[in-house]
């Protein structure tokens, strides 16, 4: 079942990366509704990660920009760029590897009630959330293009 896992969340990470390398500098912080940008999205994406790995290490951007800022109401100029993104999403990928090969998927989840009764439901949620925010960039990333984005979920 781990392996499984590794492979699904391995593929999740794949797309992410293709998607936020889709976007360009403009767009980045620019596309979408109000302050649903793929720069907020991406945030949103790698703090809800962590959390749900109940990671509790502060985390610094390459920039020096805080990763423990509010995703929803920072400044544009204080959220990460796509390069901080993708040097912390590499980061955060090694650490959920770390985290689905050592869980004990059968323990009983005393953290997240809304996930399951085992740390396998927190697993299996943290995963739908992941895939669900995937969607709403790709669908950011097709905006910004005007259409014309190759299918990255099958590529990657």
């Amino acid at each position: 079942m781990k392996n499984e896992f590794f492979i699904q969340y391995g593929h999740a990470w794949r797309v992410f990366k293709s998607i936020v390398n889709g976007f360009s500098v403009d767009a980045w912080t620019h596309i979408g509704r109000k302050d649903y940008t793929p720069a907020r999205i991406s945030f949103h994406l790698l703090h809800s990660i962590k959390y749900y790995l109940e990671d509790t290490t502060t985390i610094q951007f390459a920039s020096g920009k805080s990763f423990e800022s509010n995703w929803e109401i920072a400044k544009a100029e204080d959220l990460p760029s796509q390069n901080d993104i993708l040097i912390c999403m590499t980061e955060i990928q090694g650490r959920t590897e770390l985290w689905l090969s050592g869980m004990d998927y059968s323990q009983m989840n005393t953290s997240f009630d809304w996930a399951g009764d085992t740390k396998l439901g927190v697993v299996i949620f943290s995963l739908r959330h992941f895939l669900y925010h995937l969607g709403e960039l790709s669908c950011l990333l097709n905006e910004s293009r005007n259409g014309d984005v190759e299918d990255i979920y099958v590529k990657a």
